[in-house]
Order: C-alpha cells, then structure tokens, then sequence
C-alpha cells in the first residue's frame, strides 16, 4: 500500500526517467497510461471546443453550454497534470487543492445547466411557449452565474472549513501531498465537494428523467409516423449522450471520493485512469458521432465553385451556397448538438 500510494503514482518524474534506464515495469505502464490519456485528453477537448465554435449551427444556447463545460474540463485536466509529479512548494500545493476543488464543482454545475435546458426545451415544445432572443441572453446570464457562482460559495466555504481543522494554520500540507494536492483535508473535501457533488448529480439526474418522460410524452402526440420516428431518435440520442456524460463525471467524483477516505491500490489506480482519460472520452462524445460528422461533411460538399474568402484568407462558403444546398443556419435555442435540422412542429 505505501509504495503504491506514494512512491508509484507520486513520483513520476522518477517513473518516467526509469523507463529509459530499465525495461518496462508496472509502475512505469502506469505513469506512461495516465500522462498520455492526460495529454491526449488535453488535445481532445481543445479539438471539441474549436468544433463548437466553427459551426454556427452549434452555437446556440445549448452549444454555449457546452463549450464552457469543455473549458471547466480541460482546466481539470491540466491542473491535474500539474499535480502529477509532487508540488514541493506548500503554497502552490494549496492553491493547487482549492482550484481542483473549485473546477471540480463548475463541471458538474455546467452538466446541470445542460440537463436543465434540455427539459426546458422538451416543455416547450409540450406547451408551445415562444423564446424571445432576449429571453435566450437573460437564460444564459442566469446559468453562468449559476455554473460560476455557486462553485465559488463552496469553494469559500472549504476555504473556513479547511482554515478552522487546521487551527489557523491552512497551509499545514502535509496531508495533501500524499495525494498529489489533488484533494483537501477530509472535512473540507466532504463538505465542500462530496456533498455538493451528490447533490448536484442527483438533480441532474432527475431532470434526464423528467425529460425523458417529457419527450415520450411530445413524441406520442405526433400523428405523423415520420415525424414522430425523428423526434424520437432526436430526444433519445441528446438523452443517452447526456447521460453517458453524467454517468461518467459521477464516476470519476465517486473514485476521488474513495481513494480520499479508503486507502486502496485498486482505487486510487482506477482513479488516475479515470481522470487521465475523462476528457478524451468526453471529447469523442461531443464531437465523434454521425451528426457532428455529418456536419462536416455537409459543408465541405457546400464548397462550390461560388466561394468567399474570410477576412483571414480561408475559403468559406457563400450564403446563397448555403441556401442553394439546403442548408440550415437556425438561431432556435433547442438542443441542436445532435441534429441541424430543425424542431419539428408539435401538434
């Protein structure tokens, strides 16, 4: 157990200079796993974000969302990475602590600001309610400071937590850098993360539930047989992808949460795994499916022989292309990440 949970996954500038001078051994694979899932993760999510913010069909409300959900990850992940070979300077080390702690809760905001808009989104349809663009920037006002707010209240409150187990003395981080920095003392982390994060995936949860009730609901009403099959690919592939990313947050929060108050080798390699390989993951989902693709596809065939040149010197396609292919540039709010074509009517 002490090897393992110090000298394997703590030092691995050590590791990483071993396997040039020695062949191959666990602990080597293990370093090698986790700083290449890190950095592939890295190189993934900035992919993902670039992709939302090429496309104008994907920057809507939902695909705003989104985008600051893949900014919050990737802060997780490169200040994971800072922490993966020791932080000897007791300052760094707690400022390191409290930001994990603090990005940590800004994801699992931002999943619930998207499982809400969604449901939102599903219920309008249901009641037919108009959206106003002024309606559209006051929403998205209200989930920033939601999504960036709310982490900083906790965050303030592990900071008091943290001071008073401390006796005053919040820089004592002796305790913290057996684990890299990555998590704070046990009370500060429970009340300031563990219990937030429950919370915070428990109602994300129940509004994927809400809106999968809602969307059989619209879906039903369809007398069309065509429409009511395409609406319900549309809510079903924005419901699973939404849930496979929750599914997969919790997981990685539950693994932290284990190896913070259970010392064990399985866990807190399962853990390092998980976190290295997280963004990956949550990149391929976004952006590596048939509609994103499509997407693509779509407008490298718009690329006829009438095209504009950007103010950059890339060749983009004209409006009247656009238009003359079928294209659609919607300025709805609804959940277009998986589609671009737009809502259906409901009856």
């Amino acid at each position: 157990m002490e090897t393992l949970y110090t000298s394997r996954l703590h030092g691995f500038p050590n590791l990483s200079r071993a396997v040039s001078e020695s062949p191959l051994t666990e602990e080597s694979m293990l370093s090698l796993v986790i700083v290449l899932g890190s950095s592939v993760s890295l190189v993934g999510l900035v992919f993902a974000f670039i992709t939302y913010s090429l496309f104008s069909d994907l920057r809507n409300l939902s695909g705003t969302a989104l985008m600051n959900l893949l900014a919050a990850l990737f802060m997780t992940q490169l200040l994971y990475v800072i922490g993966v070979g020791g932080v000897p300077d007791p300052e760094l080390c707690i400022a390191l602590a409290f930001s994990l702690q603090y990005i940590r809760s800004c994801v699992l905001c931002w999943m619930l600001v998207m499982a809400h808009h969604m449901y939102t989104q599903f219920s309008t349809n249901l009641h037919l309610t108009p959206i106003t663009d002024n309606s559209i920037g006051k929403r998205f006002l209200r989930y920033s400071v939601f999504a960036w707010g709310l982490p900083a209240v906790l965050l303030g409150a592990s900071v008091i937590v943290q001071y008073r187990e401390k006796g005053g003395k919040i820089l004592d981080t002796a305790s913290l850098k057996e684990q890299n920095c990555w998590f704070l003392d046990k009370n500060a982390f429970i009340y300031g993360l563990i219990l937030p994060s429950t919370l915070l995936a428990l109602t994300t949860f129940s509004y994927l539930i809400r809106s999968a009730l809602v969307a059989r609901y619209v879906v039903n009403m369809q007398v069309d047989k065509k429409l009511r099959d395409k609406m319900k690919r549309k809510r079903k592939l924005q419901l699973l992808l939404f849930t496979k990313i929750t599914l997969l947050l919790a997981l990685i929060i539950t693994l932290g949460a284990l190896t913070k108050l259970i010392r064990s080798e399985i866990l807190w390699i399962s853990y390092h795994v998980g976190q290295g390989l997280q963004g990956i993951f949550v990149a391929m989902m976004v952006t590596c499916n048939c509609q994103v693709l499509k997407l693509y596809t779509r407008t490298f065939k718009s690329r006829g022989p009438r095209q504009g040149t950007s103010t950059f010197g890339n060749i983009v396609p004209s409006a009247k292309t656009l238009l003359g292919k079928g294209v659609s540039i919607s300025k709805s709010t609804s959940l277009q990440l998986l589609t671009w074509d737009p809502t259906p009517d409901p009856v």
